[in-house]
């Protein structure tokens, strides 16, 4: 299964995201929903790092399906743009296949700033 976190400071504003686990559907490098949550997630941290240019830590362990993202500096109206539609499409995701993934949202903890 896959965890899809994403991180909220006290203003409502996301700061950062966790993506982890694999997908049962189908055979590792196969399966569809795995290859959505990575397109998503991957679109959002290149929005974020090259469009944005706003700096992120991020921790990445392909064989554990981990891609995990802070914002280092507060967020701001680019980063909503770019995490948002992330955030819906994976919400999406998790009521359509709810036995591959899980969608959670926490509150105050993420933010390096």
């Amino acid at each position: 299964m896959i965890t899809f976190e994403v991180f909220v400071n006290k203003s409502g504003d996301y700061t950062g995201f966790r993506s982890r686990g694999h997908a049962q559907d189908a055979e590792s490098g196969q399966s569809v929903v795995c290859a959505w949550v990575s397109a998503v997630t991957q679109v959002a941290l290149l929005g974020l790092t090259e469009e944005a240019k706003i700096p992120v830590s991020q921790k990445l362990d392909k064989k554990k399906g981990l891609l995990e993202v802070k914002l280092c500096q507060a967020p701001d109206e680019r980063s909503r743009l770019i995490l948002r539609p992330m955030v819906l499409v994976l919400e999406q995701l998790a009521k359509k296949c709810p036995k591959d993934v899980r969608f959670r949202e926490h509150g105050g903890e993420s933010t390096n700033v």
